[in-house]
């Protein structure tokens, strides 16, 4: 992916964050988004898939990490380097899915990434994968990186999942409020 594709996406994602917000109680892909302060370790908020979005290209950004990376992270494939594991450990922190202290979190992932699945089967294959995949580690990056990998199926499920509804929203978004020039765009 070129440098302008991922400006794009970028732009895309402010254009949406900016109604969106300037909404007295807005929506995105069906669904309220709440905005009441809730603390953090008494209640687990479900990030929209925007707001995933926005953390993703907020830790890659925070990490330095170089560009062509990103379409390989959004595709689910996350090679294990430091920079990657800093991203994983990242995204997932700021998600409230990981944490240093205790690990990840499999009900989090669940409501997170679980999509309908039966949760079950979901805790009993995560549960598996943590233990396999859980020891003492001196790097925390490294720490995040090998148990999120548990949750890697998931977390590609739920990438693709919502990428249409992401750009048909942009594509409603745009339409409504400039609905000349999405024409003009569309006859190009």
């Amino acid at each position: 992916m070129k440098s302008f594709q991922i400006v794009c996406l970028t732009v895309l994602l402010v254009l949406v964050a900016g109604t969106e917000s300037s909404r007295k109680e807005s929506t995105i892909f069906g669904m309220p988004m709440h905005h009441d302060p809730v603390p953090a370790t008494s209640t687990f908020i479900v990030s929209d898939f925007l707001q995933f979005l926005q953390t993703a290209v907020t830790c890659f950004n925070k990490l330095r990490i170089p560009e062509e990376r990103f379409p390989l992270y959004m595709a689910g494939v996350f090679p294990n380097c430091p920079e990657t594991q800093c991203f994983v450990r990242c995204l997932s922190a700021n998600l409230n899915l990981y944490c240093d202290e205790t690990g990840s979190d499999i009900d989090r992932h669940y409501l997170q990434y679980g999509l309908g699945q039966d949760y079950n089967c979901f805790r009993q294959k995560a549960e598996q994968c943590l233990a396999a995949n859980t020891s003492p580690c001196n790097d925390p990056c490294e720490a995040a990186y090998k148990q999120e990998l548990c949750f890697l199926d998931e977390f590609r499920k739920y990438v693709d999942s919502h990428m249409n509804s992401l750009i048909a929203a942009v594509a409603v978004e745009k339409a409504e409020q400039n609905p000349v020039y999405y024409n003009m765009c569309a006859h190009n």
